[in-house]
């Protein structure tokens, strides 16, 4: 039947997210502030659902430190087509919304001259070996609204999306 799914499917992936909390934004616009930034896409994806690794002939990946956490950086001839990070202390005190078991996707990029070989993929399923390593259940990752391309290629490999959030607001009042 239409609009149904098995029992034990994961839900799928929501192509609208609501806003939440509209109560807090309709007081802070009665105050006078006005967004002026970015929306950013909040997904989400348990660790499971992420692509498994598949190696490639012809490209290396190669685990270093990277400026947001653990990099995976995927190399062909000696060229970097892309990279992924991944944060695995959200468990730190001053981080605290939820206990161990939570990762932050901290980059992701893919090199142009790349793009439509499937390295995202690729390099999801590197990170999800390492995140399954550590403990790690879930996995969080930030997007901008305008950015459909990646929001779908996260889409695509087991996030869905959790939520919105507008950055950046200014008083003025009228």
């Amino acid at each position: 039947m239409p609009g149904t799914r098995a029992a034990n499917s994961p839900p799928r992936p929501s192509t609208a997210c609501h806003r939440n909390w509209p109560h807090i934004r309709a007081l802070y616009e009665r105050a006078g502030f006005r967004h002026t930034g970015d929306t950013e896409v909040i997904l989400i994806a348990r660790v499971a659902d992420l692509p498994p690794h598949q190696p490639r002939p012809g490209v290396t990946v190669d685990r270093t430190l990277g400026e947001c956490g653990t990099r995976f950086t995927a190399y062909a001839d000696g060229r970097a087509l892309g990279f992924i990070e991944v944060d695995t202390s959200l468990s730190r005190p001053e981080r605290h919304t939820r206990g161990a078991g939570l990762a932050d996707l901290g980059n992701l990029h893919i090199d142009p001259s790349a793009y439509g070989a499937g390295l995202e993929h690729r390099l999801l399923g590197q990170a999800a070996d390492w995140l399954r390593l550590c403990g790690v259940d879930r996995v969080l990752a930030y997007e901008a609204a305008g950015d459909g391309t990646m929001t779908d290629h996260l889409t695509s490999a087991g996030f869905r999306e959790l939520t919105r959030t507008d950055r950046r607001w200014e008083h003025r009042p009228e």
